[in-house]
């Protein structure tokens, strides 16, 4: 293995559950037994790794094996330096202890000196922000708070390896952001990361690298990007084909009182041709069809603009200045919601739709699934930092 090479799993096969098979049952590994298959990979010393897939797909199993919590069924794992695992929240810390005392346990497990111990403590109690806590019993501590002390002990205990298995994602917006900025500090450091998320944008933000696992299979590697570009075109592809949703199945199961159903939901461009994926900046039709079992007035209707992530991105409903008609007449009809230009960059977005008077009428989740996709270079930069496109006229006098 070279020298560069800090990481280096070789045809690793785990079977489900975690204990190994004792030599006297050794017997041959069948891919249905496995939550991991055949999975190779190297990682270079300072540098960083995303791990990406769905539930299921071995990415924890995965992680447990890179701690040395199990040895794997077959292959083998190569790794040169300390790890600090950050596999659950809550791994390594006593309850009953308080956090100044587990940082003296687990600085002390790590192989720390009394001397590097008093150098620790102050650090790690500065960056967690819990000096009003610090000495009281973890029990006592909310989930935030166990978050900060167990990521305050992980990146200050200047392991090689930093194993982070979602923990990024817990605790208040600005921690978070602390977070963020703190790892990319120890990766500039030469410190190496291996991180898990279900979030494939905070792969693409914290790694250089990726893999995409599924169903204990390594079906991807690449950069960052790439894995991550990956992950969201099988995602989406996994669970509809784009704008082929079909409203109609289960349409009496919907909430609502049903005295207006929709029927359908499909996008047109501006020369009323359906299309299923849309082009940022461009004009679009949002189209609502339906079915009144009676005339409907007062009635509203809106559409919620979501992210692959489930993230709410914007809400689209009508004014009194908009000019439309606050009744819905019996029998068929079409909803239509103009937008004249489509701000927002992602695969897999979709509507939720809501009708509506003075109670709801329909609910439909997940009515039309898209993706967004950049018309230009510029757009395509512009829009990988972010989600929404937004252009503008500048002038420096």
């Amino acid at each position: 293995m070279s020298d560069d090479i800090i990481i280096d799993v070789k045809n690793v096969w785990k079977r489900y559950g975690l204990p190994p098979l004792l030599p006297w049952k050794r017997r041959a590994l069948h891919e249905n037994d496995c939550a991991l298959k055949d999975i190779s990979f190297q990682v270079r010393r300072g540098g960083s790794l995303g791990i990406l897939g769905r539930n299921g797909a071995g990415k924890s199993t995965l992680l447990k094996l890179l701690a040395g919590v199990t040895p794997p069924d077959k292959g083998s794992i190569d790794i040169r330096g300390s790890i600090f695992p950050m596999i659950e929240l809550n791994a390594g810390i006593s309850m009953e202890l308080s956090g100044r005392e587990n940082i003296q346990l687990l600085a002390t497990i790590m192989g720390f000196n009394d001397k590097a111990i008093r150098r620790l403590e102050p650090e790690v109690v500065d960056f967690s922000e819990l000096e009003g806590w610090i000495d009281k019993p973890v029990w006592q501590y909310s989930s935030g708070m166990l978050a900060r002390l167990a990521f305050g002990i992980a990146v200050h205990a200047r392991a090689d390896i930093l194993l982070v298995d979602e923990a990024l994602s817990t605790g208040d917006i600005m921690f978070q952001k602390k977070c963020h900025k703190y790892v990319q500090k120890l990766l500039a450091g030469g410190t190496t990361l291996l991180f898990v998320s279900h979030s494939p944008y905070q792969v693409e933000k914290l790694c250089e690298s990726g893999i995409l696992l599924e169903k204990g299979s390594c079906i991807f590697k690449g950069n960052a990007t790439e894995t991550m570009k990956t992950y969201l075109q099988r995602t989406v592809s996994s669970q509809v084909n784009l704008g082929k949703v079909d409203i109609k199945k289960d349409i009496d199961m919907r909430p609502g009182t049903g005295d207006v159903r929709v029927t359908r939901c499909y996008i047109t461009n501006k020369d009323s041709k359906e299309i299923s994926n849309v082009k940022i900046s461009q004009p679009i039709n949002v189209n609502i069809d339906y079915i009144a079992r009676e005339d409907v007035f007062p009635v509203n209707y809106s559409l919620t603009l979501f992210s692959c992530e489930n993230i709410p991105i914007a809400i689209l409903s009508p004014t009194r200045n908009d000019g439309y008609t606050e009744k819905i007449s019996k029998g068929i009809g079409t909803i239509q919601c103009h937008i004249p230009s489509f701000p927002a960059f992602g695969m897999g977005m979709y509507f939720n739709i809501r009708i509506s008077s003075t109670y709801p009428l329909d609910i439909v989740e997940n009515a039309l699934i898209f993706d967004a996709i950049p018309t230009s270079d510029i757009a395509q930069q512009t829009a990988s930092r972010g989600i929404i496109f937004c252009p503008s006229l500048w002038r420096c006098n």
